[in-house]
């Protein structure tokens, strides 16, 4: 039973969606993290550097998986 090439291209893509997915984890996470602790820090009344550090996670997020999946399209073809 041998292992062909397409279960190895979809065992890559599916290695790269999950770090792609980890990525998008870390880089929430240690924003918020960030954002939580300078409102500590500053003892801030309303939460603005825990949603806005938060805000800018995800949006660093989806540009990393915009970009990925634009490089997986073009290595595709």
């Amino acid at each position: 039973m041998a292992i062909e090439p397409n279960d190895k291209k979809k065992a890559g893509n599916f290695i790269r969606y999950t770090t792609i997915a980890f990525q998008m984890i870390g880089a929430i996470g240690f924003f918020s993290w960030l954002g939580s602790y300078l409102d500590q820090k500053y003892a801030s009344k309303t939460p603005w550097w825990t949603i806005g550090l938060s805000l800018f996670g995800v949006f660093i997020s989806l540009y990393v998986v915009i970009r990925e999946v634009l490089k997986m399209n073009q290595s595709n073809e």
